[in-house]
């Protein structure tokens, strides 16, 4: 039953918010190395998607706004997908409407007036959240990666008599931000795409809190990644590289050994050497050395923000 923390094999999962015509159903459903990307599509969006150039060969869609058969297409995907699949709900944000919206009806809302809900009703709608939520999270802990496309929309808190703009979030409530990997918000402008870590620290180590990011696959999932990214680099100019986008340049490493090579041929000057022990030096503690590609990838992410911190300091 119980497994080592190293073992364990478990999915991410991803919030995606931004303004329409971001381009985040786009970068939910872009090519990636292998396996199926299933939408659950409740705006209708995954039509949009039909010939687009750099989005997955291999995409499963169901278009739905009932709570029954949003649950029932998750049991299906977790029976019938493999370790690795992608999960794309878009959006969560209509879902949460759709519910308010039945719940106001219910409460004998007439169309031209609004009628306040009564804890019965906010307590259902909680409770049919939390029933998606619970779903995914399944989903997550079975292997599979979840990308939740949600509405941008502002934060507000209490400030005395008046309300405070503190920054922008996601239409949804706060559990499921509580639960995400990560926050992102995707912007667009003119070509150029990025993709910015909002709201709360990112768990993957490859990510910070605030920084621009290309708006790629690679940047979300770097081992699925295809080995020619498509991210156009002329429009990035401005955006902080994603940590392996140098050693993809040629190819991706196929190996931890090739990984280890590119890794110190990249870092070594930096860190002082060129074995583990210079890394664990570098950066102040002591662990396993890597044995995969990823592995590598997550420690070149933190060699570079550590040296990038110090150059800061320095200055």
């Amino acid at each position: 039953m119980f497994q080592r923390l190293d073992q364990l094999r478990t999915g991410s999962l991803f919030i995606l918010t931004g303004q329409a015509g971001s381009g985040k159903s786009h970068l939910a459903a872009s090519a990636r190395r292998g396996g199926t990307v299933w939408v659950l599509d409740t705006e209708g969006a995954s039509q949009s998607l039909l010939n687009k150039p750099g989005v997955h060969p291999d995409i499963q869609a169901v278009q739905t706004l009932s709570l029954r058969q949003l649950l029932d297409a998750m049991r299906e995907i977790k029976r019938v997908g493999k370790t690795g699949d992608t999960v794309i709900l878009d959006s969560i944000s209509k879902v949460l409407q759709a519910m308010r919206q039945y719940a106001q009806q219910r409460a004998g809302a007439e169309t031209d007036r609004k009628t306040a809900l009564s804890y019965d009703e906010h307590a259902s709608i909680n409770r049919n959240m939390q029933a998606i939520y619970t779903a995914l999270t399944e989903l997550k802990q079975a292997g599979f990666h979840i990308i939740i496309i949600g509405h941008l929309t502002k934060k507000y808190q209490s400030n005395g008599s008046a309300l405070k703009d503190v920054g922008l979030d996601v239409l949804a409530d706060a559990n499921i931000s509580y639960e995400a990997d990560a926050v992102l918000l995707v912007e667009r402008d003119g070509a150029r795409r990025t993709i910015t870590p909002i709201n709360k620290p990112p768990r993957p180590r490859h990510l910070q809190l605030n920084q621009e990011y290309p708006a790629t696959i690679a940047t979300l999932y770097p081992e699925q990644a295809p080995v020619e990214d498509p991210a156009p680099a002329s429009d990035l100019s401005n955006v902080s590289p994603f940590p392996a986008a140098e050693a993809r340049a040629a190819a991706a490493p196929r190996t931890a050994r090739d990984a280890e090579r590119r890794f110190f041929a990249r870092y070594a000057e930096i860190i002082g050497g060129t074995e583990w022990e210079d890394v664990e030096a570098f950066l102040g503690y002591t662990s396993d050395k890597p044995s995969t590609v990823q592995e590598w990838v997550e420690i070149a992410a933190e060699v570079k923000a550590r040296s990038s911190d110090a150059e800061s300091a320095a200055a």
